[in-house]
């Protein structure tokens, strides 16, 4: 049976986490091994530690004080506040923590596998809900023009629309290096998390925009944790090649199934459907069967996307019948 904590001891844990303890050494979560974490020191260090319980779950990203223990191994004695964390269903459908602490999310697609457009536009919505930026990220365009024409087309026209919503949109290849460096410079100052599909190449990217990635260093450590078969269950930070900040490499996904607790992160992923509301009828419509919807006016023109107006229904309606919705 799980101990429950008091609430004197959780007020004593939020107090004690508000205001870093300067006699504890600073530290960055890497990654996560069981029930070991593998942690970056200020001077560039890594070192496996331990966390006391009552810190709760760590992720990556998470800033933390650590110190050595009497039995020479390091504990994590103290978590300090989160500008945000990411939170999505593993593949068992627990929710678990894939990351804290982000400032942009890239979105990594590719012409194939091609990215459901909608599973798109969830990660989105999550994104823009922690808040932070989303990027897109085309990764493979070396491939493009080996695909069918029309299949070529559909992608150039769906990344136009998001282009058109002020979604930025980068071009990549991990294989020929192009537009590597650019991408480098956007991440710089920043910690910024990769997302996408397997089999989209966000190793090969991870490896191109740091050579952190493609060392031992990391797996060196792991191998002494008996769960480090585990690794690829969790997210893991790579420090930039003499750049400030760092990437995070999130394990391949099949979807953000995640309801937005911001009902404005939808309403920002869909800027085009917002402004086109300001000219209905009624302040609440719901773009349903109201008289006089622009929205609906728009969808039977054609000046709406009829698949992104129903993407953008779904995720309203998920939202609204949400128990966690605020």
């Amino acid at each position: 049976m799980k101990s429950r904590l008091t609430d004197r001891q959780k007020n004593q844990i939020a107090t004690r986490n508000k205001a870093p303890d300067l006699t504890l050494g600073p530290g960055t979560v890497i990654t996560h091994h069981g029930t070991e974490l593998i942690i970056e020191t200020a001077d560039g260090h890594l070192l496996r530690a331990t966390a006391r319980r009552t810190l709760g779950a760590l992720t990556t990203g998470d800033r933390v004080g650590w110190r050595t223990g009497e039995d020479q191994r390091e504990i994590i004695e103290q978590l300090h506040p989160r500008s945000n964390t990411l939170i999505r269903p593993d593949t068992h459908g627990k929710l678990r923590l894939m990351a804290a602490n982000i400032d942009q999310v890239l979105i990594v697609l590719a012409p194939i596998p091609w990215m459901n457009p909608n599973i798109v536009e969830q990660a989105i919505v999550a994104t823009l809900d922690l808040p932070a930026t989303p990027i897109i990220l085309l990764n493979k365009i070396d491939n493009l023009g080996s695909i069918d024409r029309q299949d070529r087309q559909q992608i150039e026209a769906t990344l136009q629309l998001w282009q058109a919503q002020d979604i930025e949109i980068l071009r990549v290849s991990a294989h020929t290096g192009e537009g590597i460096a650019e991408l480098r410079t956007r991440l710089a100052d920043r910690i910024s998390m990769m997302i996408g599909l397997s089999g989209v190449g966000k190793t090969s990217l991870a490896r191109s925009i740091t050579s952190q990635a493609a060392t031992a260093a990391i797996k060196a450590l792991s191998t002494h944790s008996q769960e480090g078969q585990h690794t690829t269950r969790h997210s893991t930070l790579f420090r930039l090649d003499h750049l400030p900040g760092g990437l995070i490499d999130a394990p391949g996904v099949r979807d953000f199934a995640v309801a937005a607790r911001s009902p404005l992160a939808i309403d920002r992923a869909f800027p085009d459907i917002l402004k086109l509301a300001q000219g209905c009828r009624f302040n609440n419509c719901s773009h349903n069967q109201e008289p006089n919807c622009a929205v609906l006016a728009a969808l039977a023109d054609g000046q709406l996307d009829a698949r992104r107006f129903e993407n953008y229904q779904t995720l309203k309606r998920d939202r609204s019948q949400s128990p966690n919705r605020s």
